[in-house]
């Protein structure tokens, strides 16, 4: 059958299913998922309970051999057969008793070479025998097409094997009980299952066409919708869901439009620093780097056109002072668009030399405490990282009038946590939020939520506050690592 057809055939199918009614699809879903649901329990309930009495008569058989075959070597030590096929018997008879949840089929005593010493009862063939994983204890074996169980036991006098075949009927007999009572369920159910569906279909007519005229209206943008709760069920909680969902998209849709007025904000704001970033570039590169440069063109002529040795020395030297300076200055200039030590040296040691150098720009000592970073991380996540501590700490110079601040970086177990605390004056956070002012903040959060992390803010005016941002590590690739 070809793809055409095929889809021919599954149209039609589906024409006949979408011509009936509402309550027949009902009945016919209800009926069929009882029917489904009670095959699966009916088959799951047989394998389990089978495993379970299975399980359990293997444990009674196994303590049942190794008891007889203590007795049984006592008495193969004493060359006492009589008395071995007595034992035999008796046990057989015993343990197949109505007393006990057992059924002996046959008690086998062997020698070391696997001659028959004694029996009682007829053993089934061994052929086709299939070892069953008890627990470490390998001498539990499936014969009789799985009908008898047979345990075969070790008789330390003298090496021989005791085989003892337990009957599995009663097993079986048990399971084919339950699955009757099952089916009986099952066919309760789809009584009881029928009249629910039916009278369900009723009572979803009702309040269905509301639902819809209130999808469609959601389906074009419009979220103010709200259905009536026709009942204390679970119509009315659907409907109550309804009402709910479209609060929550009509929140959803406002906090998206405030993001995105935010990341606006942000990016004009990065922008901006971006543009005033060339513009201190540009006017030290002028004033100084420039002017150092012109000062080396006019040194280096006056060397050109001075015969004194002495002279020339001494103008060399203020030349190579101007020429330290220039490299200075290009240096600081490169370090303040990427730290070298970032590319260089790893995370770690670019944001220790980046507290130092906080510390001696601002005054405020800064506790440094960095685990974890002996290993690479992936270029875009340490440039991220390095920039949300710089964020962080910049942030504290500037509004926290702090006097000490704790600075974590760990990375364990695949996760990597900062965590900045500062004693100054605090803020209210959910303030911050509502007012929407803090573009530092922002960037943090905006910089971790690009690699799957978060940012928690605690803080309480006159309290200091803690910053605490969580994400996933990204491994470096081999070239970066």
């Amino acid at each position: 059958m070809t793809g055409q057809a095929k889809a021919s055939v599954a149209q039609r199918v589906w024409d006949v299913v979408g011509a009936v009614s509402i309550r027949v699809k009902v009945l016919g879903i209800v009926l069929g998922v009882i029917l489904v649901l009670g095959v699966f329990v009916i088959v799951q309930m047989r394998y389990v309970l089978d495993g379970a009495l299975t399980g359990g008569l293997e444990e009674q058989g196994i303590a049942l051999a190794n008891s007889i075959a203590r007795d049984a070597g006592a008495l193969l030590t004493a060359d006492d057969l009589t008395a071995l096929r007595m034992l035999l018997a008796e046990r057989r008879a015993h343990y197949s008793s109505e007393s006990h949840n057992t059924l002996v089929d046959y008690l086998i005593v062997q020698s070391a070479d696997g001659s028959e010493i004694v029996r009682d009862g007829r053993a089934a063939s061994s052929a086709g025998a299939i070892p069953r994983d008890h627990g470490g204890f390998h001498g539990v074996y499936a014969v009789n097409g799985g009908r008898t169980i047979e345990i075969r036991s070790v008789i330390a006098q003298n090496g021989g094997l005791l085989r003892l075949g337990l009957s599995r009927d009663i097993i079986m007999q048990t399971v084919d009980r339950v699955t009757v009572q099952l089916l009986a369920i099952t066919a309760v159910m789809v009584a009881v299952g029928f009249a629910a569906a039916f009278f369900l279909t009723w009572i979803l007519t009702r309040p269905v066409l509301e639902l819809v005229s209130a999808t469609h209206a959601v389906a074009k943008g419009d979220f103010s919708p709200r259905v009536e709760r026709w009942a204390d069920d679970e119509i009315g909680e659907l409907a109550s869901a309804f009402n709910h969902m479209t609060e929550s998209l009509a929140q959803a849709e406002r906090e998206r439009i405030d993001r995105d007025r935010l990341r606006e904000q942000y990016i004009s704001g990065v922008i901006g620093a971006q543009e005033n970033e060339r513009q201190r570039i540009a006017r030290e590169l002028h004033d100084s780097t420039s002017q150092s440069l012109t000062l080396l063109l006019v040194g280096l002529q006056n060397v050109k056109q001075t015969d004194d040795l002495v002279s020339v020395r001494t103008q060399v030297d203020d030349l190579r002072g101007v020429i330290a300076n220039t490299l200075d200055e290009i240096r600081d200039i490169s370090w303040r668009l990427r730290p070298r030590a970032l590319d260089d040296l790893g995370l770690a040691s670019a944001i220790r030399n980046y507290v130092q150098d906080y510390q001696r720009r601002h005054g405020i000592p800064v506790e440094a405490v960095i685990s974890g970073l002996e290993g690479r991380l992936a270029l875009e996540q340490e440039t991220a990282v390095y920039r949300i501590v710089q964020e962080g700490l910049t942030n504290i110079a500037r509004y926290a009038q702090a006097n000490a601040v704790s600075l974590i970086v760990t990375r364990k177990a695949g996760r990597l946590k900062i965590i900045i605390e500062d004693d100054g004056v605090g803020f209210d956070p959910d303030e911050v939020a509502r007012r929407r002012v803090s573009l530092g903040l922002h960037g943090i959060r905006e910089r971790a939520a690009l690699f799957g992390g978060t940012l928690t803010i605690e803080s309480t005016p006159g309290q200091g506050a803690s910053l605490f941002i969580e994400m996933p590590v990204t491994e470096a690739a081999e070239e970066h690592a």
